[in-house]
């Protein structure tokens, strides 16, 4: 798979393909690929589908090769652009179940009314993928594409379930340290709301960050929740790179964690009414979760995590908690509460990226807190 985002390569990197880079297990050059009669459809199906059912990559129609290695750029000509994405897209749509979560189809301008189709494609979270025109799962390895056989099938199909409950495991023994006061910075002791967002990969793949280098070369950085428009400190930890609002050693509000294998954790102690019980400021609270959540999304585009990720939304010590709202308009607000239970533990949520509504993805579970307080919303 080529490094650059699909949108930002031009004609100059497919150019330094040439003699150069060589076909492997993330990326494939195709002279042409009309997909047209059935027998090329399902050529085309399996290629992508491979890509989704193993580790993602990029197919580049247009590009000649011999042994492999990329040898000219002739690009396809007459090539109505707009037509031929949205066929691709179509039949991807329609011939291979489960849909794909994630595929881009950027055409890339040649000079000379001739264009190079580039299909990239994650690596998919609810693999395997079947081609259902043959009724086949592909994989691919770096001698290219092939048809998965019944081990390999039976661990595609266990290898998803397996990452999500590697994601829930990470979870609740975050939320267990958090409870236990084991965190990168010590907290006010007030109950805690906990926001993590994991990309696929950071379990998929075992991929593992620079923390240093995010210090150095303006990445953008994870924000503590509710403090978006603070100034903020950052230090690196054993478990990656902490950012957070107080000096260190000193009893925090909020902080953020940016692990090493790209999960994203934010944490924010929940504010105390004149009595001294913790209380949620609905409006406030759901604006400064769909920031942060935008903001991690942001940061994990900015260091190249693919999609999808998926956002977990925790609470502990919360027992006794109070929703402010806004009522008919007779005062400033009402309460509802308190909450008898001390952990929850919502449901996860995927979002695709960084342009996704997050406003409307987390909609579900912002129902289920208000239901959680005996409110309808």
């Amino acid at each position: 798979m080529l490094e650059k985002p699909a949108k930002n390569i031009s004609l100059r990197d497919l150019n330094d393909l040439v003699g150069n880079v060589r076909e492997s297990k993330t990326l494939e050059y195709k002279r042409e690929m009309r997909a047209g009669i059935d027998k090329e459809k399902i050529k085309f199906l399996a290629t992508v589908s491979a890509f989704a059912n193993t580790a993602g990559g990029d197919l580049l129609i247009g590009v000649e090769a011999i042994d492999g290695i990329a040898t000219a750029i002739p690009g396809i000509e007459d090539l109505n652009v707009d037509g031929e994405v949205l066929r691709l897209s179509n039949l991807l749509s329609t011939s291979i179940e489960p849909r794909l979560p994630s595929v881009e189809i950027h055409p890339i301008d040649c000079d000379g009314g001739h264009h190079v189709l580039l299909i990239r494609v994650r690596r998919s979270w609810i693999a395997p993928h079947r081609v259902t025109l043959d009724n086949k799962f592909y994989g691919r390895n770096s001698g290219g594409k092939y048809p998965l056989d019944v081990s390999e099938l039976r661990t595609a199909f266990t290898l998803s379930d397996t990452i999500t409950d590697r994601m829930e495991r990470f979870r609740v023994d975050r939320l267990i340290k958090v409870a236990a006061g084991e965190t990168p910075l010590p907290l006010s002791s007030r109950p805690a709301m906990m926001i993590h967002v994991m990309p696929f990969s950071a379990f998929a793949d075992r991929q593992n960050i620079d923390v240093v280098s995010l210090t150095k070369n303006g990445y953008v950085m994870p924000l503590p929740p509710g403090r978006q428009n603070h100034g903020n400190n950052s230090m690196v930890n054993l478990a990656g790179l902490v950012t957070f609002t107080n000096q260190p050693k000193q009893p925090a509000h909020a902080y953020a964690q940016a692990f090493r294998n790209g999960a994203v954790e934010g944490v924010e102690v929940l504010s105390l009414d004149e009595a001294s019980e913790p209380y949620i400021a609905s409006g406030v609270f759901e604006s400064n979760i769909v920031a942060t959540v935008q903001n991690y999304l942001h940061f994990l585009a900015s260091i190249e995590f693919p999609p999808p990720a998926f956002v977990f939304l925790s609470f502990g010590g919360i027992r006794g908690c109070h929703l402010r709202h806004k009522g008919d308009g007779i005062g400033p607000y009402y309460s509802a509460g308190p909450l008898s239970e001390d952990t929850i533990l919502l449901p996860a949520v995927m979002v695709g990226s960084e342009g996704t509504d997050i406003a409307g993805a987390l909609h579900p579970i912002f129902n289920i807190i208000w239901n959680a307080f005996g409110l309808m919303r």
